[in-house]
């Protein structure tokens, strides 16, 4: 007899046995169709519309949201591309983003991803009270960065001290991590990317667009976008961002970064020549609108005096027959009275 020759429900053989394993394939395989219809949803949810303050001044403020974007990151030789652009992005596992743990999810830079999206949005938030939500950021202020994942709640982008627990994975420097707590690990300030500008530009405000260097203050060093090393992500390849001291002896890394949002600055005047155009445009305007509403109101009048006509008409008609009715009686009674006086 052939093996597995019977069908589980008939109780021949091991059937009991048959029958557990059939209802655990099948367990099995509605968890897994569940996992992966639920993680299609998240990751697609990564990628939908983000928010990103307007700033009609041109300035970044703190509540401001932004995109932190790298204008040029040159890969390791033999890479497909010379050089190209990277935004800073947050980009869970596929484990974290199925079983919402977005504590300690590592932070990347992508190559394809720059307009502001759920996954690379992110926010400047007072430290302390001396600065207040809606001021303007100077250089050399701190301030947290946080980030609001899929489930809605708020993390700070953190960069432990590098250990032997916590180093990026490739290039052994201070990972980039998000956390649920504020610390001293989550200060950050900005600084600008000239050397000769620094002593300069420090407790001015920082414009939108501005290549500047993120630096951590307990240590000192800034957030670099490892050049060399790259990562695997659900999004494809994305390269490594940690801490650390940039030199191009051992290692490339870029650390020239930009905070981007919608700027909307208010347009200058007009000359008084141009306003006196414009107010020419204006009255033709208000002229041609009165000329229409004229041709349109004798139109109006024109088809109220057509509708008018063929009522006109049919009065006419009923009056004329009315008229030949009471003829008409007239004659009868004018026959009936003869007929009298000659009986």
């Amino acid at each position: 007899m052939a093996r597995n020759s019977y069908h589980s429900r008939v109780r021949v053989g091991n059937w009991y046995e048959n029958r557990l394993m059939e209802e655990d394939l099948r367990k099995a395989a509605e968890r897994s169709r569940t996992a992966e219809k639920s993680f299609q949803e998240l990751s697609a949810a990564l990628l939908e519309e983000g928010d990103v303050s307007v700033c009609p001044d041109g300035l970044l403020h703190y509540g401001d949201t932004v995109i932190i974007h790298s204008p040029v990151v040159q890969p390791h030789k033999g890479a497909p591309r010379a050089s190209f652009p990277c935004t800073l992005s947050a980009t869970p596992s596929r484990y974290e983003l199925v079983h919402n743990a977005y504590e300690d999810v590592s932070l990347t830079a992508s190559p394809e991803h720059h307009q502001p999206v759920l996954k690379n949005v992110f926010t400047i938030t007072p430290r302390s009270r001396n600065y207040e939500l809606g001021s303007v950021l100077c250089y050399g202020d701190p301030f947290d960065l946080t980030h609001v994942a899929v489930n809605g709640r708020r993390l700070y982008v953190t960069s432990p001290v590098g250990s032997a627990l916590h180093s990026a994975r490739e290039s052994r420097r201070q990972e980039v991590l998000l956390r649920t707590d504020s610390s001293s690990h989550s200060a950050w300030r900005l600084q600008p990317h000239e050397p000769s500008l620094r002593l300069t530009y420090e407790g001015q405000p920082v414009e939108v667009g501005a290549r500047i260097q993120l630096i951590q203050t307990m240590t000192n060093q800034p957030m670099v976008i490892e050049e060399e090393f790259s990562t695997n992500t659900i999004f494809g390849v994305e390269q490594e961002v940690s801490v650390g001291v940039v030199n191009r002896a051992t290692t490339r890394a870029a650390s020239t970064l930009a905070l981007l949002t919608w700027t909307r600055r208010s347009p200058p005047p007009p000359p008084p020549q141009e306003l006196q155009q414009e107010g020419e445009r204006v009255w033709h305007g208000e002229k041609d609108a009165e000329e229409d509403e004229e041709e349109k109101e004798k139109k109006r009048e024109e088809e109220e005096e057509e509708d008018e006509r063929p009522r006109e008409v049919e009065g006419d008609i009923d009056d004329d027959a009315e008229g030949i009715k009471l003829a008409l009686e007239a004659e009868d009674d004018d026959d009936v009275s003869l007929t009298d006086e000659k009986e």
